[in-house]
């Protein structure tokens, strides 16, 4: 074995003494939190782990601590469907698509009455009276005619923009004071 040989396998053999302690370091600390022993392996530890999100999500689902997870989900999401269907008016009953068509409907409501529009308007409709709303706005500003299309309101706008860029631009500065 020559010399560089021996060199390279001594930084070798400690990069992976180095490797091994931060593994260990890393494995204490996460295992602390877990509630695990010092030298309990990652398979150890990741099932104190798995237990501990266990019995947090069975208590919220309101099933035992040691319900499977089929048991958790199936409640957890029975009490998710219920309180959104709560919210949305949905039946005890209705399948996810009804709930999920009872709430679209009812935040495209709102959304609709915060835009000004009819509460039973679809979402076309809200986006082009939005649309419309922003347009005559940003036209008049402009000074753009009701029935100017987009690309003439923004030539407008450019054309106000610069000119009040230019008049600012050429404004004299103020004489310092001494």
């Amino acid at each position: 074995m020559t010399e560089q040989d021996a060199a390279r396998r001594q930084t070798t053999e400690g990069e992976e003494d180095i490797g091994r302690r931060i593994e260990a370091k890393i494995r204490r600390e996460i295992g602390k939190l877990a509630g695990a022993e010092p030298t309990d392996d990652w398979d150890a530890i990741g099932k104190k782990i798995e237990d501990k999100i266990r019995a947090e999500l069975a208590a919220l689902a309101g099933t035992g601590p040691d319900a499977d997870w089929e048991e958790i989900g199936e409640r957890l999401e029975g009490r998710t469907k219920k309180a959104v269907g709560r919210w949305a008016g949905a039946e005890p009953d209705d399948d996810w698509d009804t709930v999920g068509r009872k709430m679209e409907a009812k935040i495209r409501t709102e959304v609709a009455k915060s835009a000004g529009t009819e509460e039973e308007a679809d979402w076309e409709q809200i986006g082009e009276h939005i649309e419309g709303r922003v347009k005559a706005g940003l036209g008049q500003w402009a000074g753009a005619e009701p029935d100017d299309d987009w690309s003439t309101i923004g030539r407008k706008m450019e054309s106000r923009i610069k000119a009040a860029l230019r008049d600012w631009l050429s404004e004299e500065e103020p004489a310092e004071q001494e």
